[in-house]
């Protein structure tokens, strides 16, 4: 009797192990009534579930026509191969929902697991669920090496909102915002309380934004190619811009590179003016806590703007503290107000916790920092300022406020 209901224990466990991981088939009366119009909301399922891959089913709920669809909680992940998001619509994963990038698949140097391109009114909400890809695969044999595999690609896209995913992963970026279509930028977005876990080359990468608000965000374990930064806002051309963009609120943890990347050598005089603040933000443990980079010396006039840092803490980074670099005394104003630096460079005794840096082809006087009311705490007995420089001519000058 006992070795019976042992048995019939370990039937029903298979059974429900089975169920679990079971395929769906369509729900195709459901279906007609998406896309006859009588339904606004859908479940992805309708279109069936398979835990093998199921690309066809969720894209097939995307294109639907539904201004909601449920990303349900199968048992399994979904796995899928490269999906193409749709305007005027929300994508909402259910609580504990994994969507995983397919294996094999992501051959191409630009496959991303989910696109948005020349889109708009898109909203992806996903608190408790994750977005991930095969980050060791692609840097393995039968894939060309490559650091644009994002988990998310949002190119020209306006009014775009991201909630509550973890993006984790991926053979580049975490979230991409770039560019489809030249000159025109990406619009209203807002990122908030999403984790970038693990990224290859950055958390998020900002190429070009307008009006972007990342909030309540954790960028951390950036590992793979450079700049392995938690997040970067790097334009690659001076008809991109980076305009009223805020971050509040958020971390960034343990990344190989810096934690707050700033690379604007390819915005130019005829670029918007640069204006970005970040409120209580928080580097700990990265490489470096910030890196701000703008032209010198290559003949354009750099861009100019007002980059803030309100209230920000920077903890015990690994190789340096905060880096300025190249940056012309006049051109696009750095302003650091009420913030802590403690423990910086932990590993390199020999810098100090503020460099200043010019390259030997820079032309002009490196400068332009505003510190107002701000703290180091430095177990090192080291100068808090340092100037490295490759050309002997050049000098730091208007460096105000007040530090200690």
């Amino acid at each position: 009797m006992y070795y019976s209901c042992i048995i019939i224990m370990l039937a029903i466990s298979v059974i429900l192990t089975a169920t679990a991981y079971a395929s769906v088939i369509k729900d195709q009366k459901a279906i007609e009534e998406v896309t006859s119009g009588k339904r606004k909301e859908a479940k992805a399922s309708w279109w069936g579930f398979d835990p093998v891959d199921s690309t066809e089913a969720l894209q097939a709920a995307i294109n639907s026509g539904a201004s909601k669809v449920i990303v349900e909680d199968m048992g399994s992940p979904w796995i899928v191969d490269k999906i193409q998001l749709e305007s005027n619509q929300e994508v909402f994963f259910e609580k504990g929902v994994v969507v995983i990038a397919k294996k094999g698949s992501f051959k191409g140097k630009g496959d991303c697991l989910f696109n948005a391109i020349l889109k708009e009114n898109i909203i992806l909400n996903g608190y408790g669920a994750t977005l991930k890809m095969h980050k060791a695969d692609y840097t393995g044999d039968g894939y060309e090496k490559a650091e644009w595999r994002h988990v998310l690609t949002i190119r020209s896209c306006s009014n775009i909102k991201v909630y509550g995913l973890t993006l984790a992963e991926s053979g580049g970026d975490g979230i991409y915002l770039g560019v489809s279509k030249a000159g025109v930028t990406n619009k209203d977005i807002h990122i908030k309380d999403v984790i970038c876990d693990a990224n290859h080359r950055q958390g998020i990468s900002v190429i070009t934004a307008r009006n972007l608000l990342i909030e309540n965000c954790v960028l951390k374990n950036t590992s793979g190619t450079p700049p392995m930064a938690g997040i970067d806002f790097e334009p690659n051309r001076a008809d991109e811009e980076l305009v009223n963009c805020v971050m509040r609120n958020c971390i960034t943890e343990n990344n190989a590179g810096d934690g707050y990347e700033f690379y604007l050598r390819n915005l130019n005089g005829n670029s918007p003016d640069v204006s970005i603040r970040l409120e209580n933000c928080r580097s700990i443990g990265d490489n470096s806590f910030v890196r701000y980079v703008i032209n010198n010396g290559s003949g354009d006039v750099p861009v100019k703007g007002l980059t803030e840092f309100i209230n920000c803490s920077f903890e015990n980074s690994r190789n340096a503290g905060i880096i300025i670099g190249d940056k012309p005394a006049w051109a696009g104003r750095v302003r650091f107000v009420k913030c802590v630096i403690s423990n910086p460079a932990k590993d390199n005794p020999k810098r100090s916790p503020i460099i200043f840096n010019s390259r030997q082809n820079a032309t002009e006087d490196i400068g332009g920092v505003d510190f107002v009311d701000c703290v180091i705490h430095d177990p090192l007995e080291r100068a808090p300022i340092n100037f490295e420089s490759s050309s002997k001519e050049l000098k730091v000058t208007d460096i105000t406020g007040l530090s200690y």
